[in-house]
């Protein structure tokens, strides 16, 4: 299995998204002790303790991450001038909070409220929060940053990706478990700081992770887009 960092990225970030739907880019320039700070606050603030909670994706950190001159640029040149932040989450994987992540696509959207008329399916209820599963078009028109606050090694359950899954658009889980017994992941090892820019539809997992400490990661998507009439964002 390939592993992949930061200083191995020698192709443009763009251009790998494009090509393999996944790219790194530095996040490092902000102050990681305030970030951490604002991070765990957060996390503290949704008391929620299950390794993940919901965060209001107009956060002042949210911005910060945003602001950020290669985060800026990457998100422009995929989605254009008008995407936003529609989803966020604060992660934390520590050692009593732990959790193996079968291969799939993040095909999920938050919406304001269930409505019946809408051609979208497989409704769920997250943190009170309607959740349904968004059309392909919408989920090309989307991205998603992970803004990793620790040092993400092999046995710290860092993200694994299948390169160039993005391009098949949504596949059944019979489909990704034939593409990933063909397909050689990568495994993204990642520095304090750097953010792993990736498309929804790119197949994805993680193990369980070995090791001690946090692994703090925010999670936030943006879409160039509205959900199809009448839904609207969670947050809008």
């Amino acid at each position: 299995m390939a592993l992949a960092c930061l200083a191995a990225e020698a192709e443009r970030a763009g251009d790998r998204l494009a090509a393999q739907g996944y790219a790194l880019v530095d996040g490092s320039a902000v102050d990681r002790t305030a970030a951490v700070a604002a991070f765990d606050a957060l996390r503290a603030a949704a008391a929620e303790d299950e390794g993940s909670a919901r965060i209001a994706p107009d956060v002042p950190l949210i911005g910060t991450l945003l602001a950020q001159p290669a985060v800026r640029d990457i998100v422009r040149e995929a989605l254009g001038p008008s995407a936003r932040p529609v989803r966020a989450i604060a992660f934390d994987k520590t050692g009593h909070r732990n959790w193996f992540v079968p291969w799939h696509q993040d095909r999920t959207i938050a919406v304001k409220r269930r409505d019946a008329s809408a051609p979208v399916g497989n409704w769920t209820v997250k943190a009170g929060v309607p959740h349904c599963e968004a059309p392909v078009d919408l989920l090309e028109r989307m991205l998603t940053l992970r803004w990793h606050l620790d040092l993400i090694g092999p046995a710290d359950g860092g993200l694994r990706v299948l390169p160039g899954s993005h391009t098949k658009g949504r596949l059944t889980t019979e489909e990704i478990a034939v593409l990933a017994s063909e397909t050689p992941a990568v495994e993204l090892a990642v520095s304090a700081g750097t953010v792993l820019v990736l498309r929804p539809l790119l197949v994805h997992g993680s193990r369980r992770r070995t090791t001690r400490g946090h692994r703090r990661i925010l999670h936030v998507e943006l879409a160039a887009g509205d959900p199809p009439p009448p839904l609207e964002w969670a947050w809008a």
